[in-house]
């Protein structure tokens, strides 16, 4: 329903965000990293995951796009729910996790507080080899491969159009083809989306 939510950060309180847009403030909880990150008054560009439960609709958000996509990763595993997937993202970002999950980890997400062996065990067993083929490992660090060379608007619009349902070549493929460095990573998609149905 939501895929980002641009507006001024009216208040942050108890983990939360408060953004406002066209005079509705929505309630939105962060990781820590992105809490401390945001300044009250300031424009920020939030993307968003709604989750509705029996008890509530709630608000997850994030500055960076890979971190949408690995919580949406997340979710889709038996016994992780939205409010556990953030905790995760909250004690390391996408990529740190992404190399713990391709390098089979399980005891590095454990040291992460509510998550259980079990469920590290079932986070690595069920993402790793696609985690592994959409993810490129270089120098010690786990980025999202992209053309040439490292760069963040490109890796947003990759994991974009991966979380859209492109493998990881297709995307890179997509993105290189139209790529500018003038673009935001939406306007990179967008593009990419447009000169794919050609």
């Amino acid at each position: 329903m939501f895929d980002y939510i641009v507006g001024t950060i009216s208040d942050k309180r108890d983990g939360n965000i408060i953004v406002e847009a066209y005079g509705i403030g929505y309630e939105i909880a962060v990781p820590v990293s992105t809490y401390a990150e945001l300044e009250v008054g300031k424009t920020a560009k939030i993307f968003v995951y709604l989750a509705v439960r029996e008890d509530g609709v709630s608000l997850y958000g994030w500055t960076d796009m890979s971190q949408k996509v690995m919580f949406l990763r997340l979710i889709g595993i038996s016994g992780v729910g939205p409010r556990l997937a953030q905790s995760i993202l909250a004690g390391m970002n996408a990529s740190e996790l992404a190399l713990c999950i391709s390098r089979g980890d399980s005891g590095a997400i454990t040291k992460i507080k509510g998550v259980g062996k079990k469920t590290g065990e079932r986070i690595v067993l069920e993402l790793r080899d696609r985690i592994s083929k959409e993810y490129g490992e270089s120098d010690g660090s786990f980025v999202a491969t992209t053309v040439s060379t490292p760069n963040s608007k490109a890796d947003e619009a990759v994991l974009a159009l991966m979380s859209l349902g492109f493998g990881r070549n297709e995307a890179q493929a997509a993105v290189a083809a139209v790529y500018d460095e003038t673009l935001s990573p939406e306007d990179i998609v967008y593009k990419a989306l447009r000169g794919s149905r050609h």
